[in-house]
């Protein structure tokens, strides 16, 4: 689920006409007195960037002055929350709040049709407005090549509570929404809170947007961001950039595999075996033996004891995955016992290539899964 951070979120709605609190990106002390000179006062909000929820909670977002915002942002500044390094710091504008709404447009898998949900109870969960207050979601479905147009929001922005000026606020911010996630491929967009403001104004006080990564070429500017680069390993960005699916997880024999769907059948199998993966790889049905050597050369670089190349081939063939695996294994050096299970097109040359080069090579996946959790274990 590729989620942009914050700070990101808001300037996309920046951009669509969404309005939104005044920012900035935190990076030296003059970044804080030229925002004070923006806002016209010495009272911010400064926000830790997290790819993971719960920021409030863990102390990572408060309201400071200018003379506390340097101590407090390098306070933060390199603290883990969940895993992850706090990188960035977002300074904001203070809002005074009148109400708050829950609203978001989201991609419904099932229908494939958009999903608005909106509650007069925002600034909690929505799974906990859900839970209690089940009759205060509002709920509308839209097609996904639908214009979106103002009178179409107008119902639901009454039953919020807008009224004359806010309900055109309202139905404005609702149409761009739904246009910006019609034009940018966006799965999800947020907004809790959506706040009322004392002068009858609607800002959007945060922003949680969640994109497509299979439209990543599409959207290069939002495949650039850094928050794209931030929810991958070094090696996870790396394989990322080859046209490879790699999850990096701590087990210790490191898989290769070709399809999603054998991959998975792979992790589960060392584990019903008594061994752990290390990674989830696959470089997917036409796999070159380009794709074949980056692969091994990026298993190479972990903490791995043994190595099991699990492929069937229909588009690929078993010869050009077995020469893959030979030049990359001399290329990098690979000192792990390594195991390939090979079947499909040309599946007993790919074999014998392997077994003549002194691999260990089968055609059938439980007996080579078996044989590299042996060898992982320190076994003949």
């Amino acid at each position: 689920m590729p989620m942009l951070y914050e700070i990101e979120g808001k300037q996309l709605f920046k951009e669509n006409g969404i309005p939104v609190p005044k920012f900035r990106a935190y990076d030296s002390e003059e970044s804080i007195k030229t925002f004070v000179e923006e806002l016209g006062s010495d009272i911010m909000m400064a926000k830790a960037q997290s790819l993971s929820g719960g920021r409030g909670k863990a102390g990572l977002i408060k309201k400071v002055s200018a003379t506390e915002a340097e101590e407090y942002i390098q306070s933060i500044l390199g603290r883990d929350h969940r895993g992850k390094p706090v990188e960035i710091v977002m300074l904001e504008q203070p809002m005074e709040i009148a109400n708050e709404i829950y609203l978001s447009v989201m991609l419904d898998n099932t229908s494939g049709k958009y999903l608005v949900l909106a509650s007069s109870r925002g600034g909690v969960d929505i799974e906990e407005v859900a839970e209690k207050y089940p009759d205060e979601i509002y709920k509308e479905y839209y097609s996904a090549f639908t214009e979106p147009l103002p009178y179409m929001f107008m119902d639901m922005g009454k039953k919020l509570g807008f009224e004359a000026r806010t309900l055109t606020s309202f139905t404005f911010i609702m149409t761009n929404m739904f246009k910006m996630a019609q034009k940018r491929d966006l799965t999800l967009i947020e907004i809790n809170p959506l706040i009322l403001t004392p002068e009858k104004k609607i800002i959007a006080a945060d922003s949680k947007v969640v994109i497509d990564g299979n439209a990543d070429y599409r959207q290069p500017d939002i495949a650039a961001l850094k928050s794209q680069r931030d929810r991958h390993t070094d090696l996870e960005f790396e394989a990322d950039q080859a046209g490879i699916s790699y999850v990096q997880l701590d087990g210790e024999i490191g898989i290769i595999s070709g399809g999603a769907g054998l991959s998975m059948a792979t992790c589960d199998l060392l584990d019903f075996y008594g061994s752990s993966p290390a990674n989830f790889l696959d470089v997917g049905g036409g796999a070159d033996e380009a794709k074949i050597e980056k692969s091994l050369e990026i298993l190479s670089r972990q903490d791995i004891k043994g190595i099991f190349v699990n492929f069937f081939a229909g588009i690929t063939r078993c010869d050009d995955v077995a020469n893959g695996i030979i030049n990359a294994s001399k290329k990098f050096d690979v000192k792990v016992p390594m195991v390939i299970r090979l079947v499909g097109t040309n599946d007993d040359l790919g074999i014998q290539i392997l077994e003549d080069n002194g691999i260990n090579a089968y055609g059938k996946m439980e007996p080579a899964a078996k044989r590299i959790v042996e060898l992982a274990k320190g076994g003949n």
